[in-house]
């Protein structure tokens, strides 16, 4: 049997940007995973924000090689980004104290990360709206 091969509505951009936005968090990964102190609030703080930077990083990256291919895996990995994305921006902005580094998480959230996270839920709302 045949499989006919279905157009997805997956943006032409998407692949290279997914892709250059996981290879972008990247440093700022290895950065942030040398530079946080070893103990905030609780033991191991470095770790857990590095550990769910390199999540997202994964998730990108997926969901750029999905676009790439065309692939219907891109709605859980597109669903993956979202989710990680409103999560980093949640506790980006809700552990930092007053002062710059607070204006820098809100910053981000707003122009970034939720932006980023709404594109992803519409680009595997589309997908999966296509697949139906």
């Amino acid at each position: 049997m045949v499989r006919k091969k279905i157009h997805h509505p997956i943006p032409p951009w998407a692949a290279r940007a997914y892709i250059a936005f996981s290879l972008i968090l990247l440093p700022w990964s290895i950065y942030l995973g040398t530079s946080l102190p070893r103990y905030h609030l609780s033991a191991h703080w470095d770790v857990s924000w590095t550990g769910l930077d390199i999540g997202i990083i994964v998730a990108l990256l997926l969901t750029g090689l999905f676009a790439y291919l065309k692939s219907h895996w891109i709605i859980i990995s597109a669903s993956t980004v979202g989710s990680l994305l409103f999560v980093d921006a949640w506790f980006d902005v809700m552990s930092e104290r007053r002062g710059l580094q607070l204006h820098e998480a809100v910053f981000l959230a707003i122009f970034i990360e939720i932006p980023l996270a709404l594109t992803s839920y519409h680009i595997a709302y589309k997908v999966l709206k296509n697949e139906l």
